[in-house]
């Protein structure tokens, strides 16, 4: 597992080579602002974990039937009774509402509510964001495999980031209704990096679809 402060640098040379090779008007010894970085880096992240989550757990005890989601939570894999092997079916509000004994879970408003139990003691599983960066010292905890994809994601925003600031691509946004469109040379660069993330995250299968 690395520090930001040691992936900052090959993310940075991306970047480099990335936008001075676009935007050749520019200056060439460009310089990014490092909370520009890190936000960058846990947009990309949090894209990740919508298709290669951390698996987590939380365990209530006498805490209430409601409680609290934790603050990581993405998506449930299930909730279980101790000792039992049981898991309880995810319900809707609807199903709830009209019998608040049925048997079950769901999720409203960041917290679960379990019903039709006699314990206060269960363990939610569930799928969970990445710990965000806050400074040079912050753990990187995506899998190494993931480095690229999430350093091509930064790549992709700083990219959007000169397109937003070249004159070109407001000209080209301007003449799209006119049928006469003039291809900013950023938009290509963004899309290729897109693709690349997601290519680099679909050679890794997840190892236990069936669970969902």
């Amino acid at each position: 597992m690395l520090k930001w402060k040691q992936v900052e640098p090959s993310v940075i040379s991306l970047l480099r080579d990335i936008t001075d090779e676009t935007a050749r008007t520019t200056e060439r010894d460009r310089r990014y602002d490092p909370q520009d970085l890190i936000a960058w880096w846990n947009n990309a992240q949090r894209r990740l974990a919508t298709q290669k989550p951390l698996q987590h757990h939380q365990e209530y005890k006498d805490d209430g039937l409601t409680v609290p989601l934790p603050s990581d939570f993405y998506r449930p894999r299930g909730v279980f009774l101790p000792g039992a092997g049981q898991s309880l079916p995810r319900l809707n509000t609807e199903q709830w509402f009209f019998d608040a004994t049925i048997r079950g879970y769901y999720i409203y408003e960041d917290k679960l509510t379990v019903s039709g139990i006699n314990t206060t003691r269960f363990m939610l599983i569930y799928d969970g964001y990445f710990p965000d960066i806050t400074d040079t010292d912050s753990w990187v905890k995506v899998p190494d495999w993931a480095l690229e994809a999430c350093a091509v994601y930064a790549a992709m925003q700083a990219v959007t980031q000169e397109m937003l600031r070249d004159a070109r691509y407001r000209k080209f946004i301007s003449k799209q209704d006119a049928g006469n469109p003039q291809q900013s040379p950023f938009i290509p660069v963004a899309e290729w990096l897109r693709k690349r993330f997601y290519e680099i995250i679909n050679t890794h299968s997840d190892d236990d679809t069936d669970f969902r």
